[in-house]
């Protein structure tokens, strides 16, 4: 079995040329490629998305903080904003891009997608200056979803002309966050089926899961509906919203889960909007369970790469009306051996595969979900003293 390699690894040599757009997935490395091989001597400034994240990044990283007064730089510098910030900087006055080194632009397709949706006139300035070609500083733009970018490419064409893109969104080779199942639901009501299918692991395995809606009324209504299951849910949005206020408890948990990327007791629910979308690394290796109740890709794939590990299960919605079949992603030391019937009924188990009258399904119905995706199965007999004996072997297509 391959090792992944992180980011570092495939970027180690490689000298980033001004505007080189890196699309990585989640889990491979970003955050430690930008601040321990891509910063070096000079004076830097590191842009991201939200309040969040430049929080992290701060207490985190070696930089200085903007909120700071800074009297001079030393070999090593990063200065940390926010899109909007740079935006209200650049607004009338952009000489301040060739004080840097370079300018590292992360979680690039929030920027633009948050001027889309907003159409705000601080992070349309961040857009027209980010996006240009600089004699002495390298702009190097960094994303795991590159959708909104094609979005942009396709209103701008000469933008294509300018960007040097290194995608590593289909290397099998690097590293990344697997999702040993995948599901799907086309309602919001059908969440309410994952947590009851999940019950036991909650009682009894301290699991943990983490729900993803966009509006904050849609959080309030889930957060009953874990209530009335017994489970302890908390909701947690931006902490700049004046008009429905977080209260003291959440702002508690806000804080605690940004420091220590954990979920505090008593709470196994964590219930998120966009304000937490992206700046959270929740480490909790409790928390195997994630429900996106979006269909827009870009935002399952950040939501999804809020929990810095693999998990049991993903379920996102999808806007078919027939759901797909779950979907799964075998450990590969199950590929390309022989396993026996006992065998592959342990991974049905690991993967809790269940059917409608929450039995686990059969080994035959689990070969057949396995060849509707990317696996082909063969099937061997062997006879040993006069004992016959089948094997399955797995491989992916």
């Amino acid at each position: 079995m391959n090792e992944k390699k992180f980011l570092s690894y495939f970027l180690k040599d490689k000298n980033l040329e001004n505007n080189s757009l890196v699309i990585s997935p989640t889990g491979s490395g970003k955050t430690h490629f930008i601040f321990n091989e891509l910063i070096r001597k000079g004076r830097y400034l590191y842009l991201c998305d939200n309040e969040n994240l430049k929080t992290v990044i701060e207490e985190k990283e070696r930089t200085f903080s903007n909120r700071k007064e800074i009297e001079g730089f030393d070999d090593f510098s990063v200065e940390v904003m926010c899109y909007k910030q740079f935006g209200r900087k650049v607004l009338y006055d952009n000489s301040i891009i060739n004080q840097y080194e370079a300018i590292v632009c992360d979680e690039i397709h929030n920027l633009i997608d948050y001027q889309t949706f907003n159409n705000d006139v601080e992070l349309s300035h961040a857009i027209k200056e980010l996006f240009k070609k600089y004699d002495a500083t390298k702009i190097i733009y960094f994303t795991a979803t590159p959708y909104y970018l094609k979005v942009l490419e396709e209103n701008y064409p000469a933008l294509a002309e300018i960007l040097d893109v290194i995608d590593f969104s289909k290397n099998k080779d690097i590293r990344r966050y697997i999702n040993k199942r995948e599901a799907y639901i086309n309602h919001f009501s059908q969440i309410q089926f994952q947590l009851d299918e999940y019950k036991q692991s909650f009682e009894y395995a301290n699991l943990k899961c983490l729900i993803f809606t966009r509006e904050i009324h849609a959080m309030k209504k889930l957060e009953k509906m874990c209530i009335d299951r017994n489970l302890k849910p908390i909701c947690i949005w931006s902490r700049n919203n004046q008009v429905i206020e977080m209260n003291l408890e959440q702002l508690r948990v806000r804080d605690y889960l940004l420091k220590n990327g954990s979920l505090p007791e008593p709470y196994n629910v964590l219930i998120i909007n966009r304000a937490l979308e992206t700046g959270v690394n929740i480490t909790d290796k409790d928390m195997n369970l994630a429900i996106v109740n979006t269909t827009n890709l870009t935002q399952q794939i950040q939501v999804r790469g809020r929990i810095r590990h693999d998990i049991d299960l993903l379920v996102v919605r999808t806007k078919e009306q027939k759901l797909p079949y779950i979907k799964i992603d075998l450990d590969e030391k199950y590929l390309d051996i022989e396993l026996t019937k006992n065998e592959v009924e342990e991974i049905v188990v690991s993967l809790n595969l269940k059917n409608k009258k929450n039995q686990y399904v059969t080994v035959t119905k689990f070969l057949d979900i396995l060849q509707k995706h990317k696996y082909k199965v063969q099937t061997k007999r062997k006879t040993a003293n006069y004992i016959k004996s089948t094997y399955y072997i797995i491989s992916e297509n």
